[in-house]
């Protein structure tokens, strides 16, 4: 049944109601989909996130054996054998820590492990100052025991990490 507001303008209610009815439908429905669209896109963009953080993960791994690998190759070792020796230091530091009882000790035991380092990396360096490349008898300098595809390797593994992680 329709009623009328006026006889001069003859409009009926209905139709009014009508009207505002499709104006609030119409503002339900672009709220939801506005809503919809963002959280699709919050969530799109934690799946990015989380793909980036894996790929970041995959790159430092890569880069952590291609490291490994190099310093087995300058060591003269093998890969398996260079990675035995590094947990059997680091169980050795590990244990003196343990071992120690309290501030000085531990701050003793670092610093003995640092001074080992050290004294390492400076007798490598009087090798490789004091022999030389003496490629007639085969022996090479420490670093140049590195072929160059380890070293290219290394490059593209740093840069790979440098660009996912960033």
């Amino acid at each position: 049944m329709l009623r009328f507001e006026s006889d001069a303008l003859k409009t009926p209610l209905l139709t009014l109601e009508s009207e505002n009815m499709k104006w609030i439908l119409i503002g339900g429905i672009t709220v939801a989909i506005i809503g919809t669209l963002t959280h699709g896109i919050i969530q799109w963009k934690n799946a990015e996130k989380h793909t980036q953080e894996l790929r970041c993960g995959e790159a430092r791994e890569t880069l952590k054996g291609v490291e490994v690998r190099a310093r087995a190759l300058a060591a003269g070792m093998t890969v398996d054998a260079y990675a035995k020796a590094e947990e059997d230091e680091v169980a050795k530091l590990i244990g003196a820590l343990d071992a120690a009882t309290n501030d000085v000790e531990i701050d003793s035991v670092i610093e003995s492990h640092a001074s080992a380092i050290g004294a390492e990396d400076a007798a490598i360096d009087a090798e490789v100052d004091t022999r030389g490349d003496q490629a007639f008898l085969e022996q090479r300098l420490r670093k140049q025991r590195i072929p160059g595809d380890i070293k290219q390797e290394l490059e593209r593994a740093a840069k790979a990490v440098k660009l996912t992680c960033s």
